[in-house]
């Protein structure tokens, strides 16, 4: 099998991103909602977006790439393994995903769809890597 990589497009952070991420998630840790506590008190010295928010927008940026025929191709997930997030990631940064397939083989209980895994690179406009995971799905052939 030859590994292949898709770099994804880019998608730049907001704070409306962050703030809409922590109404739904309930993470209103002050690190990511409240910039005086931030500045004076967190590791990094300014807001930063959450972690779980950053590997949410890299599985959607998954889907802007065309590696499948996405609206023909029944696929889903099995989980994220892995997952490291090395760097912070704040408002205005532009993050992109590069997804290199690690692995593939047929399925054992769905015959004609397959196991593949991602390796996942999250990085940000200066070659920052601010999230790491690796990824595996099920895809119909």
């Amino acid at each position: 099998m030859e590994s292949k990589t898709i770099i994804s497009p880019g998608r730049t952070v907001t704070e409306s991103d962050i703030v809409r991420f922590a109404g739904l998630s309930g993470d209103y840790h002050p690190a990511h909602t409240d910039e005086l506590y931030a500045t004076r008190k967190s590791i990094s010295g300014r807001r930063v977006a959450h972690g779980l928010l950053i590997l949410s927008i890299s599985e959607g940026l998954f889907f802007r790439t065309n590696y499948f025929d996405w609206e023909n191709i029944p696929l889903m997930t099995l989980g994220f393994e892995n997952v490291r997030f090395p760097n912070p990631t704040y408002m205005g940064d532009t993050i992109h995903s590069e997804f290199t397939l690690e692995s593939e083989r047929e399925s054992k209980t769905h015959p004609g769809m397959k196991i593949m895994v991602f390796n996942v690179k999250v990085s940000k406009q200066d070659g920052t890597v601010v999230c790491q995971y690796d990824h595996p799905i099920i895809a119909g052939s």
